[in-house]
């Protein structure tokens, strides 16, 4: 068996995503009770949405766009939607890094707040961003 051949191990993938680390937890919240920072969430969420090309309103406070508001919150970022048919379920906003989340029973809009910026939160922006720009 050859170098080439040789399976990569935990070290390798730890080497190869160490890049991707700092990148999140600059987004994230710590959840020892340290304070959130709203502003870096703020910074992360409109880089994902240029990345997206999605139009949007931005000012100090507020990014807004189609039917979506999310504004900074002392908690985190406060995300709202006045839409009907969102493609979501109450489970979808009870997850870590989502907190206060409030679905219509008729799924017509919803309430929640981002505490912090990882893949699961991204696909979950994704979603809505698919959903309501279509």
């Amino acid at each position: 068996m050859t170098d080439e051949e040789i399976p990569r191990g935990l070290d390798h993938l730890m080497e190869q995503n160490a890049t991707e680390l700092p990148f999140l937890a600059a987004y994230g919240a710590e959840m020892d009770g340290a304070s959130i920072d709203v502003e870096a969430l703020f910074s992360g969420v409109e880089a994902f949405l240029s990345s997206r090309r999605v139009e949007f309103d931005i000012d100090e406070v507020s990014i807004t766009y189609h039917a979506t508001s999310i504004t900074k919150h002392e908690e985190g970022l406060l995300i709202k939607i006045e839409q009907e048919h969102l493609p979501l379920v109450h489970s979808d906003l009870d997850r870590v890094g989502f907190v206060e989340g409030r679905l219509n029973d008729d799924r017509s809009g919803l309430s929640v707040i981002l505490q912090m910026w990882g893949s699961e939160h991204r696909r979950f922006l994704e979603r809505l961003v698919e959903f309501t720009t279509a």
